[in-house]
C-alpha cells in the first residue's frame, strides 16, 4: 500500500484522537461455507457514529479462487474496485460512510472475520438522542452474523 493514502485515511484519523468510552463496537462474522455472502451496503448510511471500519481476517489457507469469499470495495465516484482476500492476519482500514461502499463475495469454505467500528463521539451522541426520542436514527447495538459455524 503506498503510504499517501495512509497519511491520508482513517489510520491518522484514528491516531490522532484518545479513546473515549464507548469508543468502538466489535462484532465477529462466520459464513459456514455454504456459498453465503453479505450485499453491497454502506456500514453508516444514517449518521449512527461509527466513522471507521477495521476487519481483521483469520482465515488461514485461505485461496479465494478456490473459497471465494472476496471483500469488494467500491470507493465513490471510481470505477475501480477494490478485491480483498480475507487471508489470515490481513487488517483492513477504511471510512464507514458512502465513500466505501462494500460486499462480501459468496464463501465456499468457512469464513471469520473481526470487525470493530470506530465511533464519531458527536455523531453517535445525537444517534442516541435520536433513537431514544423514536426518530429514525439507527445504530449498531450489538448486530451479529451468525450461521452456525464451528468454533
Amino acid at each position: 500500500v503506498p503510504v499517501g493514502p495512509l497519511r491520508r485515511g482513517p489510520l491518522p484519523f484514528l491516531l490522532s484522537r484518545p479513546p473515549s468510552p464507548p469508543a468502538s463496537q466489535a462484532m465477529v462474522a462466520c459464513y459456514p461455507g455454504n456459498g453465503l455472502g453479505y450485499v453491497r451496503h454502506v456500514d453508516n448510511p444514517h449518521g449512527d457514529g461509527r466513522c471507521v471500519t477495521c476487519i481483521y481476517y483469520l482465515n488461514q489457507k485461505w485461496d479465494s479462487k478456490v473459497h471465494g469469499g472476496l471483500l469488494q470495495i467500491f470507493p465513490e465516484g471510481r470505477s475501480v474496485v477494490a478485491n480483498i482476500d480475507p487471508i489470515f492476519d490481513r487488517l483492513l482500514i477504511f471510512w464507514s460512510d458512502q465513500r466505501n461502499p462494500h460486499q462480501v463475495k459468496p464463501a465456499f469454505a468457512t469464513r471469520y472475520a473481526i470487525t470493530v467500528w470506530y465511533f464519531d463521539a458527536k455523531e453517535r451522541a445525537r444517534a442516541k438522542e435520536a433513537h431514544q426520542r423514536g426518530k429514525r436514527g439507527r445504530g449498531v447495538l450489538g448486530a451479529e452474523v451468525s450461521w452456525g459455524c464451528p468454533l
